[in-house]
């Protein structure tokens, strides 16, 4: 199958249905100009169910484990490759337990992928709910760099209910990053005259604020476009110069970081039956906002394409990932009742079951996360149990420093050789190291060098006594 490069347009109106993971890493890098997604939220609900409208069962779960979602590979990969992401990692797990650091691994090694397949100008909105959104924020910052958050918007969607014993949940959370500090962004407004109206809406003739009428004013917001107005015309202003035209969407009121949207219900006409189907409207306003017509979007999650058919509908092009095998028949329904009756969906979206295949010559997100056949008969562990294979055989102990914790938690499985030298993640290669060490080991030096880069430090001794006795101050 032929991929999306960076000037084809091979793979618009396709919904891959199949895990993300192989998908993701089938897009060329620096591809697609913006990603819309709603992945799972880790409720710990074993399963959404639901009906669409055409009939179909939609099922899925929410709950996430080590054993189940998570492969030995990724954690030791990240360990190596992202010590700032597996560090999020570590600390969700031992704030919110197994289940937390599971689901932030699963995400952890998709996000790499989409951080890599956007454009150096490209934007991302994470959906997420307050039960994963702090610890999500934080892997977010760590793979795309705390300097490229951009908002944290809120999504209110006030509902019927009242929460026992606290206020009652009515908001999600959007998450909106970019790539770089050179980005696409449109600024929009709410189609409403800005705060200047309606303070000085008794001064405005035929939807203007002329300086006649505005002498009066001193200290405001008024006043600092009367010096921008003075200073533009390089002149002192006339009774007939306009101050503000509020007839100009410049000056319209410009749409904030909290939106208000309704909640798709069930008996509402944009409902598809789909469980966590989200308004319509939103997902236009993130398009219409970070990305330009032609323009390729892409969500990972597309659930029932939600952002596909906004896509659509705005003139951008459009590229889908679910897992479900029967998502393309509620995208060519959507498709023909919100886009269009006249054309034929069902000859243009595509829903191929295999992934794309790379065309740029390039290397994953994290080479080290492409999965190995495993040895034959040789069981995964994971990194709890190679922590807990390590302090019987080595002690509760860091293998740079000699730092002994008072809690195992304290230390980090890394590898005695790092994987980029070819290391294996067998036991025997496998040791204990506490943060600082493992920061300055990273991906490039063995645990030797570790101890002679420790060595050459000149406020730091290395003999026998002190690998005794020394402890590593945190």
């Amino acid at each position: 199958m032929t991929a999306l490069t960076k000037n084809s347009v091979a793979l618009n109106r396709t919904l891959f249905l199949k895990d993300n993971l192989p998908v993701l890493r089938g897009l060329d890098s620096d591809s697609i100009d913006l990603i819309a997604t709603d992945p799972p939220f880790n409720k710990g609900v074993p399963a959404f169910e639901g009906t669409t409208k055409a009939g179909q069962n939609v099922e899925f779960k929410d709950v996430w484990n080590w054993n189940d979602d998570v492969h030995v590979e990724w954690t030791n990969a990240i360990a190596d490759e992202h010590p700032s992401l597996f560090n999020v990692i570590l600390y969700a797990n031992a704030a919110a337990g197994d289940d937390m650091g599971a689901f932030l691994c699963w995400m952890a090694v998709r996000m790499l992928e989409m951080h890599r397949v956007l454009k150096p100008t490209g934007s991302i909105y994470l959906h997420c709910d307050p039960t994963a959104s702090h610890y999500l924020k934080a892997m977010m910052d760590a793979i795309f760099g705390r300097e490229n958050f951009r908002n944290e918007i809120v999504w209110h969607h006030p509902k019927i209910g009242v929460a026992s014993g606290k206020f009652t949940s009515n908001t999600d959370t959007i998450f909106y990053y970019t790539k770089g500090n050179e980005y696409t962004f449109n600024s929009q407004t709410t189609g409403e005259p800005n705060e200047l109206f309606n303070r000085w809406k008794n001064k405005v003739v035929d939807n203007k604020l002329y300086y006649e009428q505005a002498k009066t004013i001193k200290d405001s917001p008024a006043a600092s476009k009367i010096r921008v107005l003075r200073r533009r015309l390089g002149r002192e202003l006339e009774d007939d110069d306009v101050v503000v035209d509020f007839s100009d969407p410049k000056n319209e009121k410009k749409i904030d970081n909290v939106w208000l949207y309704p909640f798709i219900r069930g008996n509402s006409k944009e409902s598809t039956g789909y469980p966590t189907q989200k308004p319509l409207a939103m997902y236009k306003r993130m398009i219409a906002a970070s990305s330009n017509p032609g323009d390729i979007v892409l969500d990972p999650f597309a659930g029932c394409a939600t952002t596909c058919v906004a896509a659509e509908q705005l003139g951008r092009q459009w590229i889908g990932i679910d897992i479900r095998e029967d998502s393309g028949g509620v995208i060519r329904e959507r498709l023909e009742r919100e886009v269009s009756e006249s054309m034929e969906w069902d000859a243009i979206v595509r829903t191929p079951t295999e992934a794309p295949e790379r065309t740029d010559d390039g290397e994953p997100a994290a080479p080290e996360l492409v999965l190995e056949s495993p040895k034959p008969n040789a069981r995964r562990i994971s990194v709890r149990e190679a922590r807990e294979l390590l302090i019987v055989r080595d002690g509760l102990r860091c293998q740079g420093c000699g730092w002994e914790p008072n809690h195992a938690d304290y230390l980090q499985v890394d590898h005695n050789k790092p994987r980029s030298l070819k290391g294996t993640d067998e036991m025997d290669n496998l040791a204990l190291l506490c943060d600082p060490c493992n920061r300055k080991k990273s991906n490039k030096l063995t645990i030797h060098e570790l101890r002679q880069a420790r060595a050459a430090d000149e406020d730091w001794v290395m003999d026998e006594e002190w690998w005794k006795e020394q402890r590593w101050k945190l």
